[in-house]
């Protein structure tokens, strides 16, 4: 791997995915454009955690809207066996006078 590459990545701390799937595409480009990644490097970094922060924050909120849905759910379902219960109470009670 090339050096300052690896260098780059400790310095932005890139995780080891990101880490595997740019060197898989930095050793496909030509030596032109490597050296323009390695001399822009800071600017992409900043792209790629950009990217990574707002993908964290789409997975929080879609991971708190299921469990607002499930809870939903749970809620829902309880007020029905609440309200059957009721009833089936009542119906007794009317049987019985």
């Amino acid at each position: 791997m090339n050096t300052k590459l690896e260098k780059l990545f400790e310095k932005y701390n890139f995780s080891q995915k990101d880490r595997f799937e740019i060197s898989q595409i930095f050793f496909l480009l030509t030596e032109e454009r490597k050296q323009n990644l390695l001399k822009n490097f800071d600017e992409f970094a900043l792209s790629i955690n950009k990217i990574n922060s707002d993908i964290d924050t789409e997975k929080d909120i879609l991971i708190w809207s299921a469990v607002e849905k499930i809870k939903n759910s749970i809620l829902e379902e309880r007020k029905n066996k609440i309200d059957e219960n009721i009833k089936d109470e009542i119906n007794s009670l009317k049987d019985e006078i």
